[in-house]
């Protein structure tokens, strides 16, 4: 039995119709995280202003940031 295989190069885009979407938590604490969350938006800047708010307000200074797209997957010409 003989096998052939092709490799087949695809290119991935973002999806223009699907909205992304940012938001931050707040992972500060020893034993353990604060836990706050920020809202979701479709900009990084109001999860910015979250975390920059929410560290005058509690002094925490340590957060996970959350980027979320869709994307499309395309042979490559």
């Amino acid at each position: 039995m003989r096998a052939v295989l092709r490799f087949v190069n695809y290119k991935i885009t973002r999806d223009p119709i699907g909205e992304a979407t940012y938001r931050a938590r707040c992972v500060s604490g020893d034993e353990e995280e604060c836990g706050a969350e920020s809202l979701v938006f479709e900009g990084d800047e109001p999860p910015a202003d979250w975390m920059a708010e929410h560290t005058k307000e509690t002094g925490h200074t340590r957060f996970e940031r959350t980027y979320k797209d869709y994307a499309l997957v395309e042979k490559a010409e």
